[in-house]
């Protein structure tokens, strides 16, 4: 099945990253694609819990169902839903990295119908479509969860860490 992963680093701890994530009342304001949320959405999440998601893709509203698979907080969120004929897995992992930083891991595993056509149209078609969306997302996380006066001197932080192990050129 076609895979989408996307990372980002955020000067937030793994609980602070988890519990926004984790509350799925706040999915619109970050999740890409994401328009409304109803079912079990009031914290604390648990396995099993059933979401209704109203997804807009392409200008078109779509409904989809979820279920919540792992819920360990601070670490992991999972589920898995389907939609106009396609199923997916959404994995978000939230681990520690260095003091006070947490890198968010947003992985999305699906699967279109329509056998070999559905598999070739989700490997070079809605892949590329899919990584920009998770990329907006956690862009977009990011700016929720950072204020903006800090933004500017934590991007600078990570610029200099990255030249930092490339080491001298």
């Amino acid at each position: 099945m076609p895979e989408v992963r996307h990372r980002i680093v955020i000067p937030v701890s793994p609980e602070t990253a988890w519990d926004f994530i984790a509350d799925v009342r706040n999915a619109p304001s970050w999740m890409f694609g994401v328009k409304e949320i109803s079912g079990s959405v009031t914290p604390p999440l648990r396995e099993g819990d059933r979401l209704h998601i109203r997804l807009v893709a392409g200008g078109k509203f779509a409904d989809s169902q979820w279920v919540i698979g792992d819920c360990e907080r601070p670490s992991l969120l999972s589920s898995h839903g389907h939609a106009m004929g396609a199923t997916a897995e959404l994995r978000i992992e939230c681990a520690a990295v260095g003091e006070g930083a947490t890198e968010v891991t947003q992985e999305l595993t699906y699967h279109l119908p329509g056998g070999t056509l559905g598999y070739l149209a989700g490997r070079f078609g809605v892949s590329g479509i899919l990584e920009m969306q998770a990329r907006r997302s956690l862009q977009a996380l990011f700016n929720l969860l950072v204020p903006s006066s800090d933004r500017q001197s934590w991007r600078a932080h990570e610029r200099d860490a990255e030249a930092g192990e490339a080491g001298p050129g």
